[in-house]
Parts: structure tokens; sequence; C-alpha cells
């Protein structure tokens, strides 16, 4: 019987932060980030549960839309984000705004409306 992906089921490195120190600590470009079943328990940041052990915790994304980490959500964040997305650009888990698991139309129309209110 072969396995094929599927939820809670990767066939990707998952990114530790450092293996070699046994440091399971999930990179934030990692695959298992909000990747388990969304059907169980979520995570204490109220996402999809993470695959394995330890959750991601990623101080960045405390602030929500700011993806350039300065302390003010602007138009610069939606920049950013739009080159994440029509450059192919490193995106983090931080910049999927509605947490979809996406990098789209729909986070930057988040980030703006983070920005009007």
């Amino acid at each position: 019987m072969e396995l094929s992906p599927g939820i809670g089921i990767i066939y990707e490195d998952p990114q530790f932060i450092n293996l070699e120190q046994l440091n399971f600590e999930l990179s934030d470009t990692s695959p298992c980030i909000n990747s388990g079943d969304p059907e169980q328990e979520l995570d204490n940041d109220g996402t999809i549960s993470d695959i394995g052990a330890n959750t991601y915790n990623n101080q960045f994304c405390s602030d929500l839309g700011d993806l350039n980490y300065d302390n003010n959500i602007d138009v610069v964040d939606v920049i950013v984000l739009v080159n994440c997305i029509l450059l192919n650009e490193s995106c983090s888990i931080c910049f999927d705004i509605n947490q979809d698991n996406e990098f789209n139309i729909l986070d930057i129309l988040d980030i703006i409306n983070i920005i009007i209110n």
C-alpha cells in the first residue's frame, strides 16, 4: 500500500529550527504549520493544528498585518505582501492574514481593512 499526501501527512522537510541540537521547534516556513486535521482541536492561536509535538510559536506574528516588523501597519506592509504574491518572494506564515493557507488578494484586503479601522 502506497501512502499519499493528505491531511496530517507531509512528504517534505519539516524545517525544524535546529535538528542537530534537537530543537524541534518549527521555522516560519515549515510545511507543518496549519497542516493538521482541521476537524481536530485548534492551536492556541486559533489556527488549524500544526503537525508535530510542538505547535508553531512565532513572536513576529503577534501584530497581525505588520509584515515588515516596524511596529506600524501601513501601505508598506501591503507592498511587502504584494511582492510576496506577485514576485514569488519568501512569504512567512505571518503573511497569511486570514489564515486560509494561501497568500492572495484576500490577505491584501484584510491588511487594508486593518489600516482603515
